[in-house]
């Protein structure tokens, strides 16, 4: 609304005291404009400042790109409202996505798998290490009976990896 409207502003007992080229000017539309709205799109046939700004409000709150909606049936109208509704709600959900990537690299979040395959590459080289342990120790640990002794420790050894797989089975769970 141009700075002119309050000037332009009629008093309540004469709302048609505009003239319809400063009615246009006020409302900053083109007075050819006003004269379309008011014969073919139901605009207020007075010259009433208020009454035309509240009616470009709830028409420019109706009408998309200038165009009315009211020509289409009402499951086309239904159909359009889910339409935008579905749209908005990828619009939503596409924004929460990206947010949550964000906070995940600000905090150095690594995905799930990621960090797994990286525990795995780095255990798998120390479990066949271990396994090999009670052969190599064995005859350190007791030189006259060494088949014993590797068993012994084998016995340790095993409920280590026990306890290590029921912490992983706890994680899972």
């Amino acid at each position: 609304m141009s700075s002119n409207a309050t000037d332009l502003k009629p008093d309540a007992s004469q709302p048609d005291k505009l003239t319809a080229t400063n009615l246009a000017k006020a409302l900053g539309i083109a007075r050819k404009t006003l004269y379309h709205l008011r014969k073919t799109e139901g605009g207020p046939k007075a010259n009433d400042l208020l009454a035309w700004q509240a009616y470009l409000e709830e028409r420019a709150l109706t009408t998309r790109d200038g165009k009315s909606d009211e020509h289409l049936t009402q499951d086309l109208q239904t159909l359009k409202r889910r339409l935008l509704s579905a749209q908005a709600g990828k619009e939503e959900a596409v924004r929460q996505l990206k947010e949550l990537q964000l906070q995940r690299e600000r905090d150095g979040l690594v995905p799930m798998s990621e960090a797994r395959e990286a525990i795995n590459r780095t255990l798998q080289p120390l479990r066949q290490l271990l396994d090999a342990l009670p052969r190599a120790a064995a005859l350190a640990a007791n030189p006259t009976e060494p088949a014993h002794a590797e068993e012994a420790i084998r016995e340790e050894l095993d409920k280590v990896f026990r306890m290590i797989k029921e912490g992983q089975n706890e994680q899972d769970a």
